[in-house]
């Protein structure tokens, strides 16, 4: 598997680091930490840009070197991206470059929105980047997670489809899933639900039933096509995340 880990030197992002290490600590995989920074390439500026790029290389290697002995697993490989471009574009680059399978990135807290890669920022890339993404909150460690939710708009998504999602992922058993119902105002589905699979009333998602979420669960997974959930999950602006701070991780399903 190739990983890959946004990073920007901060706290929240280091830690995403870390989770992805425990995340990922039975299984072979390929990380590859990516820092997007923002040189001047003016000719007046060149004294300054070889000490600038020098710096935050050894920056980005001293990360890598930190993960790779926090890493208990000889199967785990870590290596680093430095670019200038912008954030999507770089993203996308080592994608098809690196071959990425699933990306983790650090999901603010309500003082860290105007982070350069956490906040809205995170939501741009979690929008635009279709790969598996796993959002991780500020201080949250890993903890093999038992318990997942499963927010389900079946307007968006089909009974068929929640099927093929069970049958391809491989990092939780289905038995550890409770779907969750959501529906925006009086819809009424004529497909059964799986019996196999706890299934909960449809409810409006809300800020309490968020709060509810996090105290239950530990992880919430959500489809990446499922656009209106990502938004209130997601959106510093204009989700829950503007008002209170995600305390669990999100992994954003892309297939």
């Amino acid at each position: 598997m190739n990983v890959l880990i946004l990073t920007d030197f901060s706290e929240t992002s280091e830690n995403a680091g870390k989770y992805a290490t425990d995340f990922l600590q039975k299984s072979a995989a390929n990380f590859y930490l990516l820092n997007i920074h923002n040189f001047n390439f003016n000719r007046s500026a060149s004294n300054l840009l070889e000490t600038e790029l020098v710096s935050t290389l050894e920056h980005l290697q001293i990360d890598a070197g930190k993960l790779d002995k926090y890493s208990v697993n000889k199967k785990h490989n870590f290596n680093t991206i430095l670019s200038s471009e912008n954030l999507i574009s770089a993203v996308r680059k080592a994608l098809v470059d690196k071959n990425i399978d699933l990306i983790f990135i650090g999901a603010a807290s309500q003082d860290e929105h105007a982070h350069p890669i956490l906040g809205d920022h995170a939501y741009d890339v979690v929008r635009k980047i279709k790969c598996n993404i796993i959002a991780v909150p500020a201080g949250c460690s890993y903890e093999n997670p038992r318990k997942a939710v499963f927010p389900v708009d079946r307007s968006i998504l089909s009974m068929q489809e929640q099927k093929r999602f069970f049958e391809k992922l491989t990092y939780l058993d289905s038995s550890d899933f409770t779907l969750l119902e959501i529906k925006d105002g009086d819809v009424e589905y004529s497909e059964s639900g799986n019996v196999n699979i706890p299934f909960k009333a449809p409810v409006p998602f809300t800020r309490n039933l968020f709060k509810d979420i996090q105290k239950e669960f530990d992880i919430i997974f959500i489809f990446g096509k499922n656009l209106s959930i990502c938004d209130q999950l997601l959106h510093t602006e204009y989700g829950f995340s503007a008002n209170m701070n995600i305390e669990i991780p999100i992994f954003v399903y892309h297939g």
